[in-house]
């Protein structure tokens, strides 16, 4: 279970938790405590995006919040609430800084899985704790290294 502890009911769901567990006499209890995603994972999820954008032709802020976001994984980003005002239900979507290390992988994972079933290339890569990245195969790392470059031009003025 997660709690954000800077919510008060959230807090007061972990106290009553952690009370039923010292009640029950739970011997052993497990806390883990995920930092956020990793800039190298942040860094390889836009240029992913970016690569999708390209293929597909929308921009890469559409690719990231409809493909990686809501088909790829409306699981972990997609949220209804009821609205304070209008008592009406919406959708939002959670922030990609939200995502702990564990999340944001399965999150990767998805998005490559869902861009193939949709008949879409996307690099795959493993990200070291040092900030390098090992492809997979050697067309990973020039499709990577092309969409980087691709991506990062500037365009130029007529």
């Amino acid at each position: 279970m997660n709690y954000d502890l800077s919510i008060k009911e959230e807090r007061k769901k972990f106290i009553l938790r952690a009370n039923f567990l010292l009640k029950n006499k739970r011997d052993n209890v497990c806390l883990q405590d995920e930092s956020s995603r990793t800039l190298n994972q942040n860094s390889y999820i836009h240029v992913l995006c970016r690569i999708m954008a390209l293929e597909t032709g929308v921009t890469e802020d559409y690719a990231k919040q409809i493909y990686f976001k809501r088909f790829a994984n409306s699981n972990l980003f997609v949220r209804t609430t009821k609205d304070a005002i209008t008592n009406k239900m919406i959708v939002m979507y959670r922030s990609l800084p939200e995502l702990t290390i564990t999340e944001t992988r399965k999150a990767i994972d998805n998005f490559l899985k869902w861009a193939a079933e949709q008949g879409y290339y996307l690099p795959e890569a493993k990200l070291n704790e040092d900030g390098s990245m090992d492809f997979k195969t050697e067309k990973d790392r020039d499709a990577f290294h092309q969409a980087t470059i691709m991506t990062s031009r500037v365009p130029e003025l007529n």
